[in-house]
């Protein structure tokens, strides 16, 4: 049954940009979600949120611990809009903190780090359950305390001289590899059908011009 609200909001928008939303929500998924640990560099930052829209990543967490978490617009292009982020800034155990949410929510912890002899991309095993995918900050990569809470590790294999990648291009590369092997597989990946009808309105709300006056009009 088509959600009322949703019905109502659709008209203020064009069918094909309506069509492109429900198009790209339905590719979305919550089984695996995005951790960024205390970056340093805004625009590594930006350039997650950006790769987070493009593979279909829902959730971005970040935690920050020393370092503020910064959004440069020019970068992320506007696709912060499409997607939720989650900060934890507000003790000085957030990596803890965020670790113990997501755990509750029932993800594994995965802790990504060029140095460990955890899984890579081809073979994580995707059905022991969702997945939070811990990334850490440039210089010092992940702390010690998300190493040994975490469920599992993953890396990415290097052929040449480098040891390891920037986040970036980390980030993408895994989040490329697993969203991919994700949709091909018959694990419940999807949004369920309340998930997407609240990101479905919040999208609408935000693409609606007047939309408190839009709103006071449908509550009538």
């Amino acid at each position: 049954m088509t959600d009322p609200l949703i019905s109502y909001l659709s008209g203020f928008i064009s069918p094909d940009r309506f069509e492109r939303m429900t198009a790209v929500l339905a590719r979305r998924t919550e089984y695996l979600t995005v951790v960024l640990e205390d970056l340093h560099y805004s625009q590594n930052g930006s350039a997650v949120i950006r790769h987070c829209d493009a593979f279909g990543i829902q959730n971005l967490h970040v935690i920050e611990n020393r370092n503020k978490f910064k959004v440069k617009n020019h970068a992320v292009r506007g696709t912060l809009k499409w997607i939720n982020l989650n900060q934890f800034n507000e003790e000085r155990s957030n990596s803890r903190n965020a670790i113990e949410r997501l755990k509750k929510e029932g993800y594994r912890i995965i802790a990504t780090s060029p140095h460990s002899s955890g899984s890579t991309p081809s073979d994580f095993d995707l059905n022991s359950g969702p997945a939070a995918l811990f990334f850490g900050n440039e210089r010092d990569g992940l702390s010690r305390e998300v190493l040994e809470l975490a469920d599992g590790h993953i890396q990415i294999p290097m052929e040449g001289f480098v040891e390891s990648l920037n986040i970036s291009a980390s980030c993408a590369i895994i989040l490329n590899q697993l969203g991919s092997r994700l949709r091909e597989s018959d694990l419940p990946w999807q949004l369920s059908s309340e998930r997407y009808n609240q990101i479905l309105t919040l999208w609408l709300k935000d693409s609606i011009r007047k939309i408190d006056f839009v709103m006071r009009e449908y509550e009538k």
